[in-house]
C-alpha cells in the first residue's frame, strides 16, 4: 500500500501565513540570500544564526500566540517573507526577517507582507511592534516610516576578543587622580531596583533587544545565584555614586557558559564624561583574569565618546541597527 501526502494548494502568487511544516526550507534561503548582500562573512554568520534563532523562537510556547507571519508566494516560489513574534510583555510585538527576492524588489511586496502582519496585530488587540533595520538601509527605513513606524534610535555592534583589548587609562589626560577620586565597587543586593531605574533613566527599553530587560535583572541573592548556576549563566556588576549615595553609572559582564562575554555599561547623562570612562576601564581590567573568549557590547550609535573609548580598547564595531516603532491606534 502507498500513502501519498498532499501539498498545501496556495494561491499561484501573492502573500499567504507561513507553513512551518512546509516552508521553512525556501524562507531560510531567502534569508540568506537577502541578508547575506552587504555583510561580511562573520556578519553572514551572525544573520545566520540569529535568522534560525527566530524560527525557534517561534516553536516555543510561550510565545506561539500569534501566527508567525507572512510569505508572498509567486508561481510556487516563495520570494519575500516577514515573521511576527510575540513578546513576553502583553501587546508588544517584533517583526522580523522582513526580506524580498532581489529579482522581485521595487514591486511593493515588501509592503503588503507589512500591512498582513500589522492588520494581524490589530485584529488581535496588540499594542506596539517593534523591528530592527540596519542603519544604512534607507529604502527600508523610508517604507517603514511612511507606515508610521517612528526612529527610537540605533544600537551599534561592538566585538572583540579577551587576547585582543587594550587597556585604556581609567582617567583622560589632564584628569589624573580622578580615578582615586572615584570609587568604583561591586554592585549591593540591596541595590537592584535603583540600578534597574539607572539603566531606564540612561538608555530607551525599546532600545533593548528583544526585550526590555526585566525590572529584576539585577536582582540578587541564594536562589538567583543558585538558578544561574544551574542554568550556566555568569553576571557580576558595580556601579559608581555620587556624593549622596545615588547611582551615576552601571558596569555589567554577562555570560553562559561557554558563550560570548556580554558588557553592558549605563550611565546618568549627566554624569557621561565623569562615569563613562573608568567604568569601561574597570570591565576590561575584570575580563582579562577571565578564559579568553569573544566580548561583545551593544551601546547607543550616537555616544561618540565611548564610540573612541572601544575603539582604544580594540573593539570593532559589526553592525548598527536602527530601532523602529509603530503604535497601534
Amino acid at each position: 500500500m502507498v500513502i501519498t501526502q498532499l501539498t498545501p494548494q496556495w494561491p499561484p502568487s501573492g502573500p499567504r501565513p507561513i507553513n512551518l511544516k512546509y516552508d521553512v526550507p525556501q524562507v531560510t534561503a531567502l534569508l540568506e540570500l537577502a541578508f547575506s548582500e552587504k555583510l561580511d562573512p562573520e556578519g553572514r554568520e551572525s544573520v545566520h544564526t540569529s535568522n534560525s534563532a527566530f524560527f525557534l523562537w517561534q516553536l516555543d510556547r510561550d510565545y506561539r500566540r500569534l501566527p508567525p507571519g507572512y510569505v508572498w508566494q509567486e508561481d510556487g516560489r516563495i520570494i519575500g517573507n516577514v515573521t511576527l513574534i510575540n513578546t513576553k510583555t502583553p501587546g508588544r510585538h517584533i517583526i522580523a526577517n522582513v526580506a524580498v527576492h532581489p529579482d522581485y524588489r521595487r514591486r511593493g511586496i515588501a509592503r503588503a507582507l507589512m500591512e498582513a502582519v500589522l492588520a494581524q496585530v490589530r485584529a488581535r488587540h496588540g499594542q506596539t511592534v517593534m523591528l530592527q533595520v540596519l542603519k544604512d538601509n534607507i529604502n527600508a527605513i523610508r517604507l517603514y516610516e511612511s507606515m508610521q513606524f517612528t526612529q527610537i534610535g540605533a544600537m551599534t555592534e561592538w566585538r572583540s576578543n579577551i587576547s585582543r583589548l587594550r587597556d585604556i587609562p581609567p582617567a583622560s589626560f589632564g584628569d589624573v587622580g580622578t580615578e582615586t577620586r572615584l570609587e568604583i565597587r561591586p554592585l549591593l543586593a540591596s541595590q537592584w531596583q535603583a540600578a534597574f531605574a539607572l539603566d531606564s533613566r540612561s538608555l530607551n527599553p525599546d532600545l533593548t533587544w528583544p526585550e526590555p530587560i526585566p525590572a529584576d535583572f539585577y536582582r540578587q541573592g541564594l536562589l538567583r545565584s543558585l538558578r544561574n548556576f544551574l542554568r550556566g549563566w555568569s553576571q557580576e556588576s558595580w556601579v559608581t555614586q555620587d556624593s549622596d549615595g545615588q547611582l551615576t553609572g552601571i558596569a555589567t559582564i554577562s555570560a553562559e557558559w561557554g558563550g560570548p562575554y556580554t558588557l553592558r555599561l549605563r550611565v546618568l547623562p549627566e554624569q557621561r564624561d565623569k562615569v563613562a570612562r573608568p567604568l569601561l576601564a574597570k570591565l576590561i581590567r575584570r575580563l582579562k583574569n577571565q578564559p579568553r573568549r569573544t566580548v561583545a557590547i551593544y551601546h547607543p550609535d550616537d555616544d561618540e565618546p565611548m564610540n573612541q573609548l572601544l575603539h582604544a580598547a580594540n573593539f570593532s564595531p559589526r553592525r548598527t541597527l536602527t530601532h523602529m516603532r509603530y503604535d497601534v491606534t
